[in-house]
């Protein structure tokens, strides 16, 4: 069994965060853009670690008790080890937001299929919204309810 440990962002891991960010994710923030939101209050962001190793990160903004998860993603190797659903779990508990929003590109159907196990919902379609390649993003929601929960996955 994997040793996973989530830790937010911080000055001493955001090299290695936006390091793991541009091995996941062609169109992912630079270095700079990450150390600004070291200083953003509205910033929740965490590195997931696998045995020591970074396996993977989420960016969320949660403002006025809406949250939008910016970008989650987690290195091949180490999927399907329950590594996003760890993430989400601590952005989720640290933002205790009302409603959560997300971008998804139209043709990622396992994290389509990952949002909607957790709760998400379809909720529109933003045309054109990718580049390189150009394509629709969905567009999904997440309402917890009234006691907090979401979908145990």
């Amino acid at each position: 069994m994997a040793d996973v440990t989530i830790v937010p962002l911080s000055e001493e891991n955001v090299q290695l965060f936006s390091q793991t960010a541009a091995k996941i994710l062609p169109e992912a923030w630079s270095f700079e853009t990450y150390k600004k939101q070291l200083s953003n209050s509205d910033d929740i962001s965490f590195l997931a670690l696998c045995n020591g190793e970074a396996a993977g990160f989420i960016s969320v903004w949660c403002v006025c008790g809406e949250a939008e998860i910016n970008n989650i993603g987690v290195l091949e190797k180490f999927r399907r080890m329950g590594i996003a659903k760890a993430l989400f779990d601590s952005a989720y508990n640290a933002a205790k937001a009302e409603k959560w929003y997300l971008e998804v590109r139209e043709s990622n159907l396992g994290a389509i299929s990952f949002y909607e196990k957790l709760g998400f919902e379809r909720v529109g379609m933003r045309k054109n919204f990718y580049t390189a390649p150009t394509e629709n993003a969905v567009l999904m929601a997440l309402q917890p309810t009234e006691n907090g929960e979401i979908n145990d996955i």
